[in-house]
């Protein structure tokens, strides 16, 4: 079962819970749901690119499932595998066309959602927005491009998820759907490039300088980072990342409202009631 690495805030109701399985992989729980992220417990990406770590919950010891959400269709994002070893019957929410390519595929519970909208699952509000990100699988599959993120609200405790984003108005534009509120719970993700490919790579992702930047307009409560410590990458290694954070945050002005997640912990969050 996951860690709990903490608690944080002051009342007596538990309202959102977030486990780092690895990557892009969370297990969350706000409004009694139980929600999982981007699900990949794939050994490896391809033929060359091997998980260094082992994910921080096996498929088998995860809770019951009330929604599986997928942002975009690239590998370390869409694990076929993945999703076949999980329970068949858990709904599973995905960008139109990849949502449609999941059904061919033999996935009936795959639904579409599209940016603007916004879905109720139990007390859960779920308001999807356009991620800045080209999530097409192949070269030849543009069509399956879209990336999205999501907002869950329970109108008490909120989490922004991003996928895979680089930085964008519709990010806080998602955010301020909470208002007056303030955003709970931000999970970004961080990249590394090497300063030849960085400006490409901002064009469809988060460095670390730019999720701190983003944390600070969001005036999230907590920040925490995803993305990070889990497959090695063509031209980084998976700590890479992690590293320039932790570097950038000892001298970041809000580093006390950050939690770095190691696989398998938890981070809790309660809030009063309303």
């Amino acid at each position: 079962m996951p860690v709990s690495a903490e608690s944080v805030g002051e009342g007596s109701v538990e309202q959102l819970r977030a486990t780092y399985i690895g990557h892009a992989t969370l297990l969350l729980r706000v409004g009694g749901l139980r929600i999982l992220t981007d699900p990949n417990f794939d050994p490896k990406l391809g033929v060359f690119l091997p998980r260094v770590s082992a994910p921080g919950l096996k498929i088998a010891e995860l809770p019951r499932l009330d929604a599986i959400f997928l942002t975009h269709a690239h590998a370390d994002h869409l694990s076929f595998g993945s999703l076949r070893a999980l329970p068949n019957d858990v709904p599973i929410y995905a960008p139109t066309t990849l949502a449609r390519s999941l059904v061919r595929a033999g996935f009936s519970s795959a639904t579409a959602v599209r940016p603007g909208e916004t879905l109720r699952i139990g007390q859960v509000a779920v308001s999807v927005g356009k991620a800045r990100h080209m999530g097409a699988r192949y070269v030849v599959d543009q069509w399956r491009g879209e990336a999205l993120m999501y907002l869950f609200d329970d109108s008490r405790s909120s989490i922004l998820f991003t996928g895979d984003t680089a930085l964008s108005p519709e990010i806080l534009s998602l955010a301020r759907l909470v208002a007056p509120r303030r955003l709970d719970l931000a999970l970004l993700p961080i990249g590394y490039a090497p300063p030849w490919k960085e400006y490409f790579f901002r064009r469809g992702h988060l460095t670390a300088a730019d999720a701190l930047s983003l944390f600070e307009q969001l005036d999230a409560r907590i920040l925490v980072p995803f993305h990070w410590g889990t497959f090695r990458h063509i031209t980084s290694g998976a700590h890479d990342a992690i590293r320039v954070f932790r570097r950038l945050l000892q001298s970041h002005a809000r580093a006390s409202d950050v939690r770095v997640l190691e696989p398998g912990e938890t981070l809790t969050m309660i809030t009063s009631e309303k």
